[in-house]
């Protein structure tokens, strides 16, 4: 008899809502417990957070330990940080239980040449104890890394691939639009981008790692630039009611290559540009080899639309994929689950 998954949810930011709200609309998960450490939702009900009536009712907890030792639970979802150091402590505790883990923590999407140690420690837990790590979302996860690895399948061979992801900003959330630096001045964004006060975005030396990784060749020299300010050409308003003016910071755009050491050439180019305004939205791979492929999506993915369902299409691999710590280049082929049951 078919089975729904069990599932307990940790961060309910606005990225872990949009998670959670995708959880609950699946007719093969059952939503145990939802965990935040923030006091204020402690002992909210998820309808009211999720200001969803069809919501289960369903008290927000500060700490998962009471849940997992109460219940028998498939995954837990980690929608809390884009560190690693930070999110491993939370990742150990659960694994210890022996539950799988998917997280949108953007360094565990390809860990190994960053956090050497840490990934060896995870993976090695992870058999102990039978059970799946797997870092996700769209990007880093999906359209920077996963999609141009399997576009380079028909390909006898591949010389340089180049990738551009171009998205409006103000479709995004606020945290996301705060993260680029939206609404600073041009001197506020280069003092907050060398204090790390914001980051702009993570995960294009993972992406290139991943793609590296698959490919079997050498990771040679990743230089990733600092980013770029992108300025708005006029007064608006965010999706959030702050004014932004003329000449204020809109977005930002990020670059990252790898350079082959042999031949002393890009192989791999990424562009990562985010801004407010009325422009091209699209995400796009081309592959220089033979023979070329040029694929482009137009209106590109939404990105956290995106990324809530790349972690609940996930579910189903995290339970059945070998035990371990895994990317997204590891797995069977990721797909819309919706109709994937358990057992």
């Amino acid at each position: 008899m078919a089975k729904g998954f069990n599932i307990v949810q940790i961060g309910l930011g606005p990225m872990g809502k949009l998670i959670t709200s995708l959880l609950i609309s699946r007719e093969n998960i059952n939503l145990l417990g939802v965990v935040d450490i923030d006091p204020q939702l402690e002992g909210q009900l998820l309808s009211d957070v999720l200001e969803n009536s069809s919501a289960p009712q369903i008290k927000i907890q500060k700490s998962f330990k009471p849940i997992l030792a109460s219940t028998q639970v498939d995954v837990v979802i980690v929608a809390t940080t884009s560190s690693l150091i930070s999110a491993a402590s939370t990742i150990k505790e659960i694994v210890l239980e022996g539950i799988n883990v998917i997280s949108i923590c953007e360094e565990l999407s390809y860990p190994y040449i960053n956090h050497p140690e840490l990934s060896q420690e995870l993976d090695k837990l992870a058999k102990e104890k039978g059970c799946t790590i797997i870092g996700t979302g769209i990007n880093p996860g999906y359209l920077m890394d996963l999609l141009p690895i399997v576009l380079t399948a028909p390909c006898q061979e591949v010389e340089k691939i180049s990738i551009t992801r171009m998205m409006n900003s103000s479709k995004r959330r606020e945290p996301f639009q705060r993260k680029i630096g939206t609404g600073l001045s041009p001197s506020e964004f280069q003092d907050k981008i060398k204090k790390k006060e914001i980051t702009g975005h993570v995960g294009l030396k993972e992406s290139i790692q991943m793609i590296i990784g698959a490919l079997g060749l050498s990771y040679g020299r990743i230089v990733e630039s600092l980013p770029e300010p992108i300025l708005a050409t006029q007064d608006f308003m965010t999706s959030y009611g702050k004014l932004i003016q003329k000449g204020d910071v809109c977005g930002l755009k990020s670059n990252a290559t790898q350079i082959n050491l042999d031949k002393g050439e890009i192989f791999i180019s990424m562009d990562f540009i985010a801004f407010a305004g009325d422009h091209e939205e699209y995400d796009s791979v081309n592959i220089q080899g033979t023979p070329n492929i040029n694929q482009k999506i137009i209106g590109g993915v939404h990105g956290d639309l995106g990324t809530a369902a790349m972690v609940v299409n996930l579910i189903p691999q995290a339970c059945n994929s070998s035990e371990g710590l895994y990317t997204m280049k590891d797995i069977p082929v990721p797909r819309n689950t919706s109709n994937v049951w358990k057992g």
